[in-house]
């Protein structure tokens, strides 16, 4: 029958369901807290002879110069900045003594059952993968966490397989028949893990290991180490230690993990692989592995650039041994340390990225930004004392991590800098980013109480704890029984019982020699029963000496109560002296109350002034607008009176003119009529035309333009017929303002006039249709002309201007505001005109009533014939 499992809790003590901005945090003081510890590391450059911008000037401070290229320095930002870092390391420093600083305390809490979280953050080709990694002569943080962990807890290690992970973030304590059962299924299956040690790497020799080893453990304790090592691509999680990534349901795919929260609220990868390894070169093999797999690229900036960010989890299990050796089934302390790699920040100005590449740097600047909005909304959160939504959901980074930011475990970062000129932008981001997440306070860890459950067959008679030195204590007793069974003792346990007190005391000494020369010698185990007798007596007498002890210890805490009690008299003195100044207290704090509220009364005043002030200076902004209206208006009356009297006195010069042109034709027919009575007086005769006789005088039929002279006097009012007077001189129009430009809006297709009267603009901006609102709102335009053609009844062709101003309105837009219409209409002479009655007539009958008239005057006065001499 194989026997059951238990499951074990990890070290993390059950809690409440966390509230979004993590209420724990609010609650802490800064006595509670540890500010994020960053550390920036400058990567040496590829030339030497290139341009630095990145100066270390102490072991916390670097300064950032703007090179003549950076867009900050073109837009005249030439002013150096000084960033401080918890730790600075120059170009010149190697991977050991960034790994002592930065991870080596880490390390140590991780042995001691404490989370820790570690990550490099960085722009693309900055080194932060060679960080995390480094190199097979001179390894980074991840290889030299793996060898300083194994040099630690090496002869402490429990059996393979005892410490069984339930892929639930959890894990289970075998039986040691369960263990075995899977040692040997594995030794079937050997070759698990052949991987090279790196990719590229496998002829440039064997790894260079770290000596270090952390001396401060707890020897009583039995040790595994477990690992996971995953990467998140495209914000999708997936395992890079899965033998059979290839997800089932989509064949071709290979299958991604999700996020679940535990029952203690952490965060894990579910049904993760999570590799059990025994030594640093197995570790180092599995990281290996996980590295061949990761997604990599060739870019412009980074021949080998990762895609993706990785995740390498180290967890230590631990649990105590009984008197026996064995492990309780009660038991378990987990430690988690995360070394993340995160992918770096690039832009598609630089890098050139196209189709996939694009997509998979858009993905890591997302990632990174939602790590900057987490960690800002975390410090306004500390800063202010606000209740902020984290958006810790956005990535699976930020998401996964949740709980070391909610105050799980230290977090450290190691920001990686390349210094060459080029990359002063990006670099300038990324210490702007450094010095804000060195302001985030994350909540220190609480240490677990681990509830120790022993059998009472493995605790010792008179104790109900376990007793340090358990673990060298069996080991004496098992070599001093194997030594019995040696010596011919069949069961040595039942025969020659081992007071287990005894065993204690003798494990903290040393010990005689324990080899045995024959089996006949007895001298052994009489030297050690005397040894053991010596122990036992040394005992008694420490035993007495502490009974001597208690008895001082109870002298002097008799007197420490007299004084205690003289201590409460001067208390008591010293507590009326507290209650007056108290009363003082209460006295300066009523009235710093009484200010208060009248502080508050006034500023209540003052609001409401700046209110009443805020409604004047509206209501003065809408007077201001009714003014300028009102001034638009009587622009407006204004210009409709000056062309209303404009067009009067046109009409009254054409009036006058009129008159004149009558009174001058009135003088000249007059003066013919003088000159045909003087002919007449003189006797020359006029034959009225149709009468027989001389043929001196002609009858003429007038035509355009001809004066025809008369004797009658009452044919003086008859006009002449003349071709139209027109002065060739063009007039210039009253739309001409030479002082200020004009907008000619002429539609398409438009007719030249051609007609004497011609409109003259100066500086105009002829357009044909308003698109946009920026050809009048120009402060050059004044004046608006807008032009249109059209037949009027006699088919012929009529345009109008209709002009007007353009004024500023309030809102700082234009108006236009018509003020006048001029009309240029062009009229044929030999068209057709209309009688008074509606009928048409045209030039030729005008010309025949004419002559018919004046045929008439002359017929009527010259009947009388006379004779000249």
């Amino acid at each position: 029958m194989k026997p059951s499992r238990l499951k074990i809790a990890p070290k993390v003590p059950t809690k409440p369901p966390i509230t979004p901005a993590r209420s724990k945090q609010a609650l802490m003081t800064s006595r509670d807290r540890d500010p994020v510890q960053v550390y920036c590391r400058i990567r040496p450059l590829d030339v030497p002879s290139d341009d630095s911008c990145v100066t270390v000037l102490s072991d916390t401070v670097v300064q950032v110069v703007p090179p003549e290229t950076s867009q900050g320095y073109r837009s005249g930002t030439t002013k150096a900045t000084q960033y401080t870092f918890t730790g600075v390391f120059d170009e010149k420093t190697t991977q050991k003594p960034i790994f002592h600083t930065v991870t080596l305390p880490l390390i140590e809490d991780l042995l001691h059952g404490k989370n820790s979280l570690l990550f490099a953050y960085g722009v693309t080709g900055s080194g932060k993968t060679h960080t995390m990694n480094g190199e097979l002569q001179d390894g980074g943080i991840i290889p030299r966490c793996l060898d300083v962990i194994f040099n630690s807890i090496g002869h402490y290690q429990a059996k393979k397989y005892i410490f069984k992970p339930d892929k639930m973030n959890s894990f289970e304590i075998q039986s040691e028949i369960d263990a075995l059962s899977e040692r040997q299924s594995e030794a079937q299956t050997s070759n698990k893990f052949k991987t090279p040690a790196r990719r590229g790497q496998e002829n440039e020799g064997p790894r260079v290991t770290d000596a270090t080893r952390i001396s401060a453990l707890d020897e009583d304790q039995a040790y595994s180490v477990f690992v996971t090592f995953v990467e998140v691509y495209n914000n999708t999680v997936f395992d890079l230690l899965d033998d059979t990534p290839i997800d089932p349901l989509r064949p071709g795919k290979i299958q991604s993990k999700i996020l679940r929260e535990d029952q203690h609220h952490n965060m894990y990868v579910h049904a993760v692989t999570e590799v059990e390894v025994k030594s640093a070169d197995e570790a180092a093999e599995v990281l290996a592995k996980g590295q061949k797999r990761r997604r990599v690229a060739h870019t412009t900036l980074n021949a080998e650039s990762s895609r993706s960010h990785s995740v390498f989890n180290i967890r230590v299990v631990q649990a105590p041994l009984d008197y026996q050796g064995a492990i309780p089934e009660k038991v378990l302390t987990v430690g988690q340390l995360s070394l993340v790699d995160l992918a770096g920040s690039e832009r598609n100005s630089r890098t050139k990225t196209t189709g996939e590449r694009l997509r998979e740097a858009g993905s890591i600047n997302n990632t990174l930004m939602t790590l900057r909005s987490c960690l800002e909304i975390l410090r306004e959160n500390q800063l202010n004392g606000t209740n902020k939504m984290v958006p810790y959901r956005d990535s699976k980074i930020t998401h996964l991590f949740k709980s070391y930011f909610d105050g799980e475990g230290k977090v450290r970062m190691i920001v990686c800098v390349n210094p060459r000129a080029d990359d002063y932008d990006e670099t300038l981001s990324v210490m702007r980013f450094a010095e804000m997440a060195q302001e985030v306070q994350i909540a220190r860890a609480v240490q677990p109480n681990i509830r120790l459950e022993a059998t009472p067959r493995a605790t010792p008679a008179g104790r109900d704890a376990l007793l340090p030195g358990r673990r060298k204590a069996n080991r004496v007793l098992t070599e001093a029984y194997r030594k019995l069974e040696q010596g011919g003792i069949s069961n040595p346990q039942s025969e020659v019982p081992f007071d287990i007190d005894m065993v204690f005391s003798a494990a903290r000494c040393s010990w005689p020699p324990l080899e045995l020369q024959s089996a006949s010698d007895d001298r052994l185990i009489t030297a050690l029963v005397e040894y053991l007798q010596v122990r036992i007596r040394d005992q008694q007498s420490r035993r007495e000496q502490q009974m001597k002890k208690c008895v001082e210890v109870r002298t002097l805490i008799r007197e420490m109560e007299e004084e205690l009690i003289l201590k409460r008299q001067e208390n008591l003195s010293l507590n009326e002296q507290l209650k007056d100044e108290r009363s003082r207290c209460q006295t300066f704090e009523n009235r710093v109350l009484n200010a208060e509220s009248a502080n508050a009364t006034l500023q209540r005043h003052v609001l409401e002034h700046q209110k009443y002030a805020r409604l004047l200076e509206e209501e003065l902004k809408e007077k201001d607008c009714l003014l300028n209206q009102g001034e638009m208006e009587i622009q407006h009356v204004k210009a409709k009176e000056k062309t209303k009297r404009q067009l009067e006195r046109e009409k009254l010069k054409k009036e006058l003119d009129r008159y004149k042109q009558v009174e001058s034709q009135l003088q000249r027919q007059t003066e013919r009529f003088l000159v045909m009575r003087d002919l007449l007086d003189a006797g020359c005769s006029v034959k009225v035309p149709g009468t027989s006789g001389s043929s001196e005088s002609e009858s003429r039929t007038p035509s355009i333009g001809a004066t025809h002279r008369v004797s009658d006097p009452r044919v003086v009012g008859t006009p002449s017929l003349r071709g139209p007077v027109v002065s060739t001189r063009k007039r210039r129009s009253r739309s001409v303002d030479p002082g200020k430009g004009w907008i000619d809006h002429r539609p398409e297709n438009t007719l030249e006039t051609d007609t004497v009267f011609q409109p003259q603009m100066n500086r105009a901006k002829s357009i044909t249709k308003l698109v946009d609102s920026k050809t009048i709102t120009d402060p050059k335009v004044s004046k608006y002309v807008l032009t249109t053609q059209e037949q009027d009844s006699s088919g012929e062709i009529e345009t109008k201007l209709y002009k007007g101003d353009v004024l500023t309105t309030v809102g700082g837009g234009a108006q236009v505001v018509l003020q006048d219409v001029e009309i240029l209409r062009h009229s044929s002479p030999t068209a057709a005109k209309r009688h008074s009655d509606g009928r048409l007539k045209d030039v030729h009958s005008r010309v025949a009533d004419i002559e018919n008239r004046c045929g008439y005057a002359i017929e009527g006065h010259g009947r009388v014939k006379k004779h000249c001499p």
